[in-house]
C-alpha cells in the first residue's frame, strides 16, 4: 500500500513539476576569462617572485637591498661618466645621494684611492674613503669619442646603464641616403635604372594603359629617334619593381636613352645593399667599413660609489623614492609566492572546467550537425556527398603525385583507395543483406524475429531500426486488432446482457399485470418494479450514448472557473445518506482557503457522481471511505479512498475498460461504464485520472490545473 502510494506520488511529481528557479549553467567562455584572469594574476605573481629570485631576496634581505642599490649605482655611474670631457655631471648629482669619485689611469694599482686628491671629482666623505674604501661600489670603462652611453635613472622599476666603449670597428656598414633624380629606359639593352647621387640602380619596369592590359614588347613603344616614347603610348603607367618596393608612375617620367648615359655613374654592385623608399622617392644604401676607417680606443675610467648614509629623503633621486618601496618589498616578499600558489591553483581548476565545458559545447555542436546530416540531409545527397569527399580525395593524392613526378606513389595511392573503396562496400553489402533477409522474414508473417542492428553504421543502423520499430507497430496491431475483437464480443455480450436483465423484467410484470382482473388495480410492487427496472434502462441507454459520445470526440466541455471546495460539499451533502445507509464512514480533509480550477460545472458532477456512486455501491460496509482535496502552486488533486466489498482481481487498466466490473460475475448492480466515463470526462476538462489497486483497496485521483485567484 505504502509503496503503491509513494510511486503514484512519485509519477504525479515527474509529470506535473515546474521548476520555480533554473540553475543556468556557465559556458566554455566564462570559464575561458576566468582562466586567463587567474594565469594573468598566476604570471604576474611568479614574474615578481623571479624578481625578487634574480635579486637574492629569498637568499638575505641585506643581499637584496645590496641588489638594488648596485642597480642603481650602475645607473648613475653611466649616468657620471658620460660627461667625462667635463665635471662627470657634478652639478646635476652634487645634491643626490649618489657620491662618487671618479680617477683615470693606466695603473689602478698605483692610485691611493684613500686620498681624496687622487680623484678628478670627489662626493664621498673622506672618512668614508679612508675607512670603508674596500666596501665600495666599482665601476670602470674605457671612454674616447666613440663610446656611447645608455642609461635610465628617472624609473625605479627599469633603472640601467651601460657603455660600449668603441662602437665602431672595421667591417661595420655604413648607411647613406640617396634622392632619385631620374628613371632611364635603355633602349638597346631594354632594361631600366634608377640615377641618384652617382649611381645607378637596375630595376623592373612593367607598362600597362588604363584597363590594365600589359605590354612585353616594350622596344615598340619606343619612337623612332630612340629618345622618347610614341604618342599613343603617352597615356600609360608604369609600375616600377625595385628593391623591397613597388610603385606606379607616368610613362611621361620614364626617360628614353642608350647605354651610354651610364658612363658617368658608379654601379650599385659597389654597395653591400641598397633598397627604395618611394614615399620620399629616395635610395637607401649600405656599404661595408674598411680598415682604414677604424676608431680610435681611448682612456680608462674608473668610478667608486656608495649611497648616502644617512639617507637624505628630501632627495628627489631614485635612491630616495625606492627605499620605501625596498622596505615594502621585504615586508610582503612572501605574498607573491602565495598568490602564485592560490591563484595557479585556481587557474588550473578552472582550466579544467573550460575543458570540460568546451567539450561539451564541442558534443552539442557535434550532435546539431549529425543531427542535420541524418534527420535533414537524404540517403542520397549524403551518398553524393561521400563521392564528392572521396573523389577529392582522390585529386589530392594524384596532385601529390603529379607533382612529385613519382609512378609508384600514384599506384600506391589508387591501390590503397581501390582497396579502401572495395572494404566499403563489402561491409555496407553485407548490411544490406541482413536488412534484406528481416525484410523477407517480415513479408512472410514472421514479425517476432528483429533485425540484428549491432554493428551496423550509419543509415543502415537507421533503417534496421525502423524495420524492427514497423514490426513492433504490427505487432501491436494485430494484438490491438485482436483485443478490438475480443472487446466488440463483450460489448455485444455485455450490452445484450444488460439490456435484456430489465428489459425481460419490464416483459414479466407487464405480464403479469395483464393478468390481473379486468378493473381492478395495478399491484404497486408491479408498478414500482416497472419503474425501476425502466429507470434503469433508461440509465444504462444514456451512458452508452454518453460513452459513444466521449468516445468519438462529440463530447464538448465549456471550461469555466469552478470552486472545487463548494463543488465536493454538494456532492458529499447528496450522498451523506446513502453512504450512512450502507453503513460507510466519510472522512473528509480539505483546505480552507479555495481550490480553484477551469472545468465544466456539469461534467466534473458527473464524474463525482460516479465515483462516489462507486463508493456507495461497492464499499465493504462498515469501512471508511477517504476524501482529500490538495491545493498545490500549479494543481488541485482529489483523492477518494475506500475497501472493495468484492475482491479486486482485475488491473487498474482492465478497470477501466468499459463493461468492467470489479465482480466477474456481473451479479452486483451498475453497468461498468462509470469510471470509463469519469475518465473521459476528466481527461475533456483536461485534468487526469489515476486508478490505483492495492489488494481491497481502492483509490481514484484526480488531477487538475489549478488557477489563481487573479484568474477569476
Amino acid at each position: 500500500m505504502d509503496n503503491m502510494e509513494k510511486e503514484i506520488k512519485k509519477d504525479i511529481v515527474k509529470d506535473n513539476k515546474k521548476e520555480d528557479v533554473v540553475k543556468k549553467k556557465h559556458g566554455a567562455f566564462f570559464w575561458f576569462v576566468l582562466t586567463c584572469i587567474f594565469s594573468f594574476i598566476a604570471g604576474s605573481s611568479i614574474l615578481i617572485v623571479s624578481v625578487f629570485w634574480d635579486h637574492r631576496m629569498y637568499d638575505s634581505t641585506k643581499q637584496f637591498r645590496k641588489s638594488c642599490e648596485e642597480r642603481l649605482l650602475t645607473g648613475y655611474s653611466v649616468y657620471a661618466l658620460s660627461d667625462f670631457s667635463d665635471d662627470f655631471n657634478m652639478s646635476e648629482l652634487k645634491d643626490t645621494n649618489f657620491q662618487y669619485a671618479v680617477y683615470k689611469t693606466d695603473d689602478p694599482a698605483s692610485v691611493d684611492i684613500t686620498d681624496p686628491a687622487s680623484f678628478m671629482v670627489c662626493t664621498i666623505p673622506e672618512d668614508v674613503l679612508k675607512q670603508d674604501s674596500d666596501r665600495l661600489f666599482r665601476y670602470s670603462a674605457t671612454l674616447g669619442p666613440n663610446s656611447y652611453f645608455n642609461w635610465n635613472i628617472d624609473n625605479i622599476w627599469n633603472c640601467y646603464g651601460y657603455i660600449i666603449s668603441n662602437h665602431l670597428y672595421a667591417g661595420d656598414d655604413q648607411y647613406e641616403k640617396h634622392t632619385i633624380n631620374e628613371i632611364i629606359y635603355i633602349w638597346n639593352t631594354d632594361r631600366a635604372y634608377i640615377l641618384s647621387d652617382g649611381y645607378y640602380f637596375p630595376v623592373n619596369i612593367f607598362f600597362e594603359d588604363r584597363e590594365g592590359e600589359r605590354v612585353y614588347n616594350v622596344r615598340e613603344m619606343v619612337n623612332s629617334s630612340r629618345d622618347g616614347w610614341l604618342e599613343n603610348y603617352r597615356d600609360y603607367y608604369a609600375l616600377i619593381d625595385g628593391a623591397e618596393a613597388e610603385t606606379y608612375v607616368d610613362i611621361r617620367e620614364i626617360h628614353v636613352s642608350g647605354s651610354g648615359v651610364l658612363a658617368g655613374y658608379n654601379s650599385s654592385d659597389e654597395l653591400s645593399d641598397w633598397n627604395m623608399d618611394f614615399t620620399t622617392w629616395t635610395v637607401n644604401t649600405y656599404r661595408n667599413g674598411s680598415e682604414n676607417e677604424r676608431p680610435t680606443g681611448g682612456e680608462d675610467y674608473y668610478l667608486i660609489a656608495r649611497v648616502a648614509d644617512p639617507l637624505n629623503t628630501a632627495s628627489d633621486d631614485l635612491f630616495a623614492k625606492s627605499a620605501p618601496v625596498i622596505d615594502l618589498a621585504i615586508s610582503l616578499r612572501y605574498l607573491p609566492i602565495a598568490i602564485a600558489g592560490i591563484f595557479s591553483l585556481l587557474a588550473f581548476m578552472t582550466f579544467i572546467c573550460f575543458v570540460i565545458r568546451f567539450f561539451a559545447w564541442i558534443g552539442k555542436v557535434w550532435k546539431k550537425i549529425r543531427y542535420q546530416w541524418r534527420g535533414n540531409v537524404n540517403l542520397l545527397l549524403r551518398l553524393i556527398a561521400i563521392c564528392t569527399v572521396f573523389g577529392i580525395v582522390e585529386l589530392i593524392f594524384a596532385g601529390i603525385s603529379i607533382a612529385g613526378y613519382s609512378l609508384e606513389a600514384a599506384v600506391f595511392f589508387w591501390c590503397v583507395t581501390v582497396l579502401l573503396a572495395m572494404a566499403v562496400f563489402l561491409i555496407f553489402a553485407l548490411q544490406l543483406n541482413r536488412i534484406a533477409k528481416g525484410a523477407e522474414r517480415m513479408a512472410s508473417g514472421d514479425i517476432g524475429t528483429p533485425v540484428d542492428t549491432r554493428h551496423m553504421l550509419f543509415d543502415f543502423k537507421k533503417i534496421g531500426e525502423n524495420i524492427n520499430s514497423a514490426g513492433i507497430g504490427m505487432e501491436r496491431a494485430v494484438q490491438d486488432r485482436m483485443k478490438s475483437e475480443r472487446f466488440k464480443t463483450e460489448l455485444i455480450s455485455n450490452v445484450s446482457h444488460d439490456i435484456k436483465t430489465p428489459l425481460t423484467s419490464i416483459i414479466s410484470y407487464v405480464e403479469l399485470l395483464k393478468q390481473q382482473p379486468e378493473g381492478a388495480a395495478p399491484d404497486p410492487e408491479y408498478l414500482d418494479a416497472l419503474e425501476r427496472q425502466s429507470v434503469k434502462l433508461k440509465k444504462l441507454l444514456e451512458d452508452l450514448i454518453e460513452a459513444s459520445k466521449a468516445q468519438t470526440g462529440n463530447l464538448k466541455a465549456d471550461l469555466v472557473p469552478c470552486n472545487v471546495n463548494m463543488i465536493l460539499h454538494q456532492v458529499i451533502g447528496e450522498y451523506e445518506e446513502k453512504l450512512a445507509a450502507n453503513n460507510i464512514e466519510l472522512k473528509i480533509r480539505m483546505p480552507e482557503e479555495d481550490v480553484n480550477i477551469m472545468a465544466d460545472n456539469q461534467h466534473l458532477q458527473r464524474v463525482l457522481d460516479n465515483l462516489f456512486t462507486n463508493i456507495s455501491k461497492y464499499s465493504q460496509p462498515g469501512t471508511r471511505a477517504y476524501l482529500n482535496l490538495s491545493g498545490g502552486s500549479d494543481e488541485a488533486v482529489i483523492e477518494l479512498k475506500n475497501t472493495s466489498r468484492e475482491p479486486l482481481n482485475m488491473t487498474s487498466d482492465e478497470l477501466l475498460e468499459r463493461f468492467a466490473r470489479g465482480d466477474s460475475s456481473r451479479g452486483s448492480e451498475g453497468n461498468g461504464l462509470g469510471l470509463s466515463i469519469a475518465q473521459s470526462l476528466t481527461e475533456l476538462m483536461n485534468g487526469k485520472l489515476r486508478l490505483v489497486v492495492d489488494g481491497d483497496l481502492f483509490k481514484i485521483i484526480l488531477l487538475f490545473p489549478r488557477i489563481g485567484d487573479q484568474e477569476l
